[in-house]
């Protein structure tokens, strides 16, 4: 900090200017007001609560008979057999309602001590803190809440009809809880686990010579583990090793499409990191121009998930297989836009409500919950009506105010997706400087959607719902 503060105040601050992203200064300003010695106790009373949250993430849940992690549960959250998904939602909403006194008092306390840290850092909640410590430069709270209204305008009404679709797929009157599938045939995988890491090495053979050569040394290294593991995180992650100069991929698969997904997901962030890791030999860089901002970073997992669309046909069993996967890459990225919206005005409402009460944190996720049409998944069993269905969300717990970040990348990601689909080239070429620039500067420098223009948000919508009309597939 001593280094950063002899920076701010440097009388040749505005040389340094001259050769310097102007992000690193405004970060600087940002971390000198968010590091005090005052909230040292504070953060460990945070700490402490977080860990009570991921310990709760590793107990086991009764299904069928027998215990299983939550990771190992998601294979059957897609089984075409109904009666089977409703009893493994049941299971875990069992699980979920059995702790609800204690879910709801960790986060209770979480919120309580987030808000005394950014009062005691002269912020006025930690609505304000999170704009800060999540390096949001250039836009605040009155643009995220101008792009969820948008997403109620124009994407909700895409999903209402998607849910029409559903039915008609499913052969259902009204769809229910445990309804997490949109063909009653998902789309079938040829290979699984380590095989399917195998084939995709012949998927980035095709896409990239960079990106084939970065994969097939992350997988010969066995930095890539993505084999369901009882023991390990509920969700996949890429860290980075600067000694070794390779990302690391950890995580559980799903047994099911999602595992493309989750592959091309994480391989997206591996390869920015890997470029950016080059560019930044050239100078000496500081470690707070390493890591691209969350609202980056996605844009280049999204992007790599909608370039691989074309690649991925040889996963499948059959053409049909890969239409449906087609689709539903489309499908998700849609559906899921209202629901991250809600998480994200959930979390400003309790972190702003003055004098809140324990019982109001699932009050106030039912009323968002009708606010974004999100009633089916949310009601039908006693955990889901009273309104736990938020425990299951670790951002919320663990990465507050994090969460909105994928939904503002989307559109950078198509972006990259529109002018890379055959020549990776401006995707390594964003990634190599992705970490020097704040999110308003990176879109306007590189002419990108704007997700807090209306128009914007508008015509993506158009977009979207033209694709989910073409890609369309008949069970």
């Amino acid at each position: 900090i001593s280094f950063y503060e002899e920076i701010n105040s440097s009388k040749f601050k505005d040389q340094l200017r001259e050769v310097m992203p102007n992000n690193f200064f405004t970060i600087i300003e940002y971390q000198l007001r968010l590091n005090s010695k005052e909230v040292i106790d504070l953060i460990k009373e945070e700490n402490e609560l977080k860990t009570r949250y991921r310990n709760l993430d590793k107990e086991k849940v009764l299904f069928d008979g027998k215990e299983y992690s939550f990771a190992e549960l998601g294979q059957y959250l897609s089984n075409k057999d109904r009666d089977i998904r409703k009893k493994v939602h049941d299971a875990l909403n069992d699980f979920y309602y059995s702790k609800q006194s204690i879910y709801d008092d960790i986060l209770f306390n979480l919120v309580n001590v987030r808000n005394k840290i950014s009062q005691t850092l002269g912020f006025s909640n930690y609505v304000q803190y999170s704009l800060l410590s999540l390096k949001r430069i250039g836009y605040d709270y009155k643009d995220i809440t101008k792009f969820r209204e948008y997403v109620i305008k124009y994407i909700v009404p895409i999903c209402e009809k998607l849910r029409t679709w559903q039915k008609e797929e499913l052969g259902v009157e009204e769809l229910k809880y445990y309804d997490t599938v949109f063909y009653e045939d998902m789309p079938n995988l040829k290979y699984n686990g380590k095989k399917l890491l195998r084939e995709f090495k012949k998927v980035f053979e095709n896409v990239d010579s960079e990106a084939s050569k970065l994969y097939n040394d992350m997988l010969l290294n066995k930095y890539i583990d993505l084999e369901t593991n009882g023991n390990k995180v509920n969700f996949a992650i890429t860290n980075y090793l600067v000694q070794s100069g390779l990302p690391v991929i950890t995580g559980n698969f799903k047994n099911s499409y999602m595992d493309v997904i989750i592959t091309s997901h994480e391989f997206g962030h591996s390869l920015q990191k890997y470029c950016s890791s080059i560019e930044d030999k050239k100078y000496f860089v500081s470690p707070l121009l390493k890591y691209a901002t969350m609202e980056i970073a996605e844009m280049f997992s999204y992007s790599m998930e909608l370039i691989l669309i074309a690649y991925v046909r040889n996963l499948f069993k059959t053409d049909k297989d890969y239409k449906k996967y087609s689709f539903m890459k489309t499908y998700n990225l849609v559906i899921y836009l209202p629901y991250i919206c809600l998480v994200d005005e959930f979390q400003e409402r309790i972190y702003t409500k003055e004098n809140l009460k324990v019982e109001e944190l699932r009050e106030v996720w039912l009323e968002l919950v009708k606010k974004y049409s999100l009633e089916q998944s949310n009601s039908g069993h006693i955990n889901l009506d009273s309104g736990g269905y938020f425990y299951r969300q670790s951002h919320i717990f663990l990465n507050p105010f994090y969460y909105i970040d994928y939904a503002l990348s989307y559109f950078g990601a198509f972006t990259i997706w529109n002018k890379c689909e055959n020549d990776l080239s401006l995707f390594k070429e964003l990634g190599s400087v992705a970490s020097y620039y704040s999110f308003k500067d990176l879109i306007d420098k590189y002419n990108m959607p704007n997700p807090f223009d209306e128009n914007t948000v508008k015509n993506i919508a158009q977009f979207l719902d033209k694709e989910l009309e073409e890609k369309r597939v008949d069970n």
